[in-house]
């Protein structure tokens, strides 16, 4: 069935060309069947990559937020150990926040890379 309209229920889409063919002869409804089979698996197989495309991009975003939260966490824990030697404390202090550089390092690297798989999953939703 074609895509039909935005906010279009099922019910009221239209049929395609294919499942209307007619005046077919015996060995051409064969061909027709096989042209309905086909179709029908190409169609199943784009939904499938539209969905997968989708998941991607939550799973893109999903990486940036935990890389944004777990950089927070690393900043929290530089301060969370007293009562040590200045010498410990400063190298928790420094462990700490390098890790959560590391991970801001990474979403920024992460949304560079992936501004382009974005635009254009964005840009083939709005099709």
């Amino acid at each position: 069935m074609s895509e039909g309209e935005a906010g279009q229920s099922e019910g009221n889409r239209t049929l395609s060309w294919i499942w209307k063919m007619q005046g077919v002869s015996a060995a051409g409804e064969v061909l027709a069947d096989a042209l309905r089979i086909e179709w029908c698996k190409a169609r199943a197989c784009a939904n499938h990559w539209t969905e997968e495309v989708q998941l991607l991009v939550e799973e893109m975003r999903r990486v940036r937020e935990f890389l944004s939260w777990h950089a927070k966490w690393w900043d929290e824990q530089a301060g969370r150990r007293t009562g040590l030697p200045d010498a410990e404390t400063e190298g928790i202090e420094g462990y700490a926040k390098r890790q959560a550089s590391l991970r801001r390092h990474l979403q920024i690297a992460f949304n560079d890379m992936w501004v382009m798989v974005e635009s254009s999953a964005t840009a083939e939703a709005q099709l």
